[in-house]
Order: structure tokens, then C-alpha cells, then sequence
């Protein structure tokens, strides 16, 4: 049993931060998780996928990137997972990838008035030129992948893809005729694994005459995690409960545990909060059970953060209470980085630890690292404590 347990801890110390508080509330439905990373530890034959949903916190992707990357150093690397073209989209996208685009592309978020559909990254990029192409490439050599699975609208008005390699060999090709299981979302399997790939639209029908594209997971076909991220700058719930395309489009992930991180905006809005909140955040619980009735949901609390770069603001505290109300109402774990990081004013001190950025809301890279370490760290406790207490006959 010593040999299963995994010991961590967080690069750094902080005083202000509750080091015995930070588990996950409810640890007992984590299990179907913490059950899937033993097996996969010690055999090494299967894929854990998890979902990290949320706002600007998570689409920079230093938080997430801090618990992809322990995660798989642990339990083995299958792939980069769900990530989006940032700059061909005109906003800030992952490190691990770099995208360009050629054509007229135009962008939508679901944070604004929807002039097309967005998918399953929260964004869609639509272009309505034949031969406009987006080129994704993967800036880490572990990131490398020989599969795909891509989002985008298939129907027969929309263009086809042809996916190239970096010398410009064709390597597989996708659009309506592919019948997979979800509408919008095609599996593909390469010949040989690349960091970069580009995907170029082209017309053969003549009803054809657009292209949305609404994201992309990397993967390689090998046991280990995905940790897939969806994070989009200012969205709140009612914008994830609103795209009905992004939700049906989770299904394709198989994921294992979903997380959502939101609340920040919300809190911004105090002293003028949605008095709808708790309703979207049941709500937007509701239509993801839906659709993955297998997944583990984890709810997190924002830490707390400024108003206009230094005012205090108690709209974090409320928006902490309305979710861990959430959790509580629908049975599901949540951990609670609002009392992890400090609770009340200790904004103050993430400040002076240059942990949080002068806008007082964002974080600082070392403070994006040290929360992924701390969500990575009440994981690690989760399956320690799993392990410690399955039946001797499983060990």
C-alpha cells in the first residue's frame, strides 16, 4: 500500500495559505476517478480524460498546464487534449500550441452576441472562402500527436477539410460524409505522429459555401491523461448554459472528471450580481449530466481578488457560498480554493507575494502555478486516501 501512495507537495510555501485544508469536500464521489488513475498507474492501458471548464483563469493555460503536466509526469502522457487556435480566433491561446491562419476568418465567443455558433471551446471560427487554412502546431516535442479528434459544423453546406502535414502532404480528410456517433466532431487517426498540422477547407459540392471550426483535442495513442481545457476570457455560466452546441459537444471527450471554474465575472458584477446565479449554476450542472451521465462534475470556488485593481470585493465570498450550495444541493465534491488561498482579504497577501497581477483580478504566472499545484496536490490526497481504504482483495 506504501508503494500506491504518491507523495506531493507545492514547490513553494506561502504562510497565508490553509495547506490542511486543501482536499477535495465530499471525496467520496471522486471515487469512479480515483479508482480509474490506480488502475491506470499500475496497468498502463487506458486513458483518463478530464474537462477543466472556465473563464480567462483557464484559457491562459498556466493553471491547468501545472496540473496537465503532474499529472501525466505521474500517470503517463496521452496527448495535449482539447485546446483552440487563440490567435487565429484574435485572442490569447495556450503556450503549448502556436496557430496561424490564412483566409478571412471571422471569430466568435460565447462571452458575446453569437453571429455564428460556438463549440466546444466556447469559440467558433467561420470563414466562407474555399482554401482558407488554419495551422495548429504543438510548441512542446511531448505534445506530439498521431491523432485528432476535431470539432466543426458538418452538414452539407459546409466545406470539407483536408488535413496537412508540414511538408504539405495530405494526411487524412474530413467533413459530412464521416458518420461518427457525434454530429460535429470527427475521430481522426494519422498515418505517423506530427507537432503540427494544417487544415484546409476545400468545396465539392456546389451547396457548399462555409466553415466553422470549433476546436481541436491532441492526442496520441497511448495510456496516460488528456487534460483537456475550455476557457473562454469573461464568460460566466448562463454563456456555457447558452451553447447547447458546446455542451453536446463534451460528450466526444469521454471525460472521466469535468471541473468548472467560474465565477470570477460574476463576482465583478457585485454589487449588481445575476440574482439568477444559483439557477445557472444547477442549470449548467444539470444539461452536463446530461450528456455525460458518466463523468465526475468538481466544482471550484475563484479566489479571492480585488474590484477595480485594489477595492475590496464581497462578491467573491457570495459567489464561493452560491456554489458550494450547488454542490451540496446536487451531490458533488467541490474544492473550495477561496479558504485554501487564504479566505477573506487575502488578496492582499497574494499581492505582496506577487501571486496576483496589477488588475487585481488576474493572476500572476507563479500564482496560476502555485493554485495548479494545490488542485493537483487535493487530487493526489484523494487517491491516496482511496487507496489506503479499498478492500486489501483490489490492492
Amino acid at each position: 500500500m506504501a508503494q500506491d501512495t504518491i507523495a506531493f507537495r507545492p514547490g513553494a510555501s506561502y504562510g497565508f495559505i490553509q495547506y490542511d485544508s486543501n482536499y477535495i469536500h465530499h471525496n467520496e464521489y471522486m471515487e469512479s476517478l480515483y479508482s480509474k488513475l490506480v488502475k491506470l498507474r499500475g496497468e498502463k492501458n487506458s486513458t483518463v480524460n478530464i474537462l477543466h471548464i472556465g473563464d480567462s483563469h483557464i484559457q491562459a493555460d498556466y493553471l491547468t498546464h501545472t496540473i496537465r503536466t503532474l499529472l501525466q509526469q505521474e500517470f503517463g502522457n496521452a496527448g495535449l487534449g482539447l485546446t483552440f487556435t487563440g490567435r487565429a480566433a484574435n485572442t490569447n491561446e495556450s503556450q503549448q500550441i502556436y496557430s496561424a491562419s490564412k483566409g478571412e476568418w471571422v471569430s466568435n465567443k460565447i462571452s458575446l452576441t453569437q453571429s455564428h455558433t460556438t463549440g466546444i471551446s466556447g469559440v467558433g471560427l467561420k470563414t466562407k472562402t474555399a482554401g482558407s487554412s488554419i495551422l495548429i502546431k504543438a510548441t512542446a516535442p511531448q505534445y506530439s500527436f498521431n491523432e485528432m479528434t476535431l470539432f466543426f459544423q458538418k452538414d452539407f453546406n459546409h466545406y470539407q477539410i483536408n488535413l496537412k502535414d508540414s511538408t504539405g502532404r495530405s494526411l487524412a480528410v474530413a467533413g459530412a460524409f464521416t458518420h461518427e456517433v457525434y454530429s460535429n466532431a470527427s475521430k481522426i487517426i494519422l498515418p505517423y505522429p506530427v507537432s503540427q498540422i494544417q487544415l484546409e477547407t476545400y468545396k465539392t459540392l456546389p451547396s457548399q459555401n462555409q466553415f466553422v471550426f470549433y476546436g481541436v483535442s491532441l492526442e496520441k495513442s497511448s495510456p496516460g491523461v488528456r487534460y483537456h481545457i475550455s476557457g473562454i476570457n469573461g464568460s460566466r455560466f448562463r454563456h456555457f448554459i447558452a451553447s447547447q452546441e458546446l455542451i453536446q459537444q463534451t460528450s466526444a471527450l469521454n471525460a472521466d472528471l469535468i471541473i468548472i471554474s467560474l465565477g470570477t465575472n460574476e463576482a465583478v458584477d457585485h454589487p449588481s450580481m445575476d440574482p439568477k446565479l444559483s439557477n445557472q449554476i444547477n442549470s449548467l450542472i444539470s444539461e452536463l449530466k446530461k450528456v455525460n451521465p458518466g463523468s465526475v462534475i468538481l466544482l471550484t470556488t475563484p479566489a479571492d481578488f480585488f474590484k477595480r485593481k485594489t477595492r475590496r470585493n464581497p462578491g467573491v465570498q457570495l459567489v464561493r457560498t452560491k456554489i458550494i450550495e450547488a454542490a451540496n444541493t446536487n451531490n458533488l465534491p467541490y474544492w473550495d480554493l477561496y479558504h485554501i488561498g487564504g479566505g477573506n482579504h487575502s488578496a492582499d497577501r497574494w499581492t505582496k507575494k506577487e501571486l496576483l497581477q496589477a488588475d487585481g483580478i488576474h493572476f500572476t504566472k507563479k500564482g496560476y502555478v502555485l493554485q495548479g499545484e494545490l488542485l493537483y496536490e487535493a487530487l493526489i490526497k484523494g487517491v491516496n486516501e482511496y487507496v489506503r481504504n479499498r478492500p486489501s482483495k483490489t490492492r
